[in-house]
């Protein structure tokens, strides 16, 4: 019953608050993310991805064995001063995706990074034409 009281009890409050303060509070960590629609045409994929505010730069593609990464890091910077006070924040974040694109001819995958969209076309793999043969046994 003692606990029940407290819940009401005003004088409790503040300590049921106090820490919920923003001082006290650990800065949330944010998931970043690369969103990514894959387009399927005649003879090749095109993967485009949002990359808004980032310059190529920030931008890695790598192909290695039948597999295309897209990579992205960007390290932001801000120094506020006011009075006596100095702030310096630095935001940074990476993050990454993978496809596999199948054995093809890395010189063939093209890349263009335009608005904030970055667009990637990949040749699709070059189906083995199975034929069948009789062979001769001598």
């Amino acid at each position: 019953m003692k606990n029940e009281l407290r819940i009401f009890d005003p004088r409790f409050d503040l300590f049921d608050t106090f820490f919920d303060d923003p001082f006290f509070k650990r800065p949330q960590r944010v998931e970043a993310h690369m969103a990514v629609d894959v387009l399927e045409h005649d003879n090749d994929y095109e993967i485009v991805a949002d990359v808004p505010g980032l310059a190529k730069d920030n931008i890695t593609l790598e192909y290695e064995e039948g597999n295309l990464t897209i990579s992205v890091s960007k390290t932001e910077e801000k120094e506020e001063k006011e009075k006596k006070y100095v702030r310096k924040e630095r935001h940074s974040y990476s993050f990454r995706r993978t496809f596999y694109v199948g054995n093809i001819n890395e010189e063939d995958i093209k890349a263009k990074l335009t608005n904030g969209e970055l667009h990637v076309t990949v040749p699709k793999e070059k189906q083995q034409v199975i034929t069948k043969k009789t062979i001769d046994i001598e």
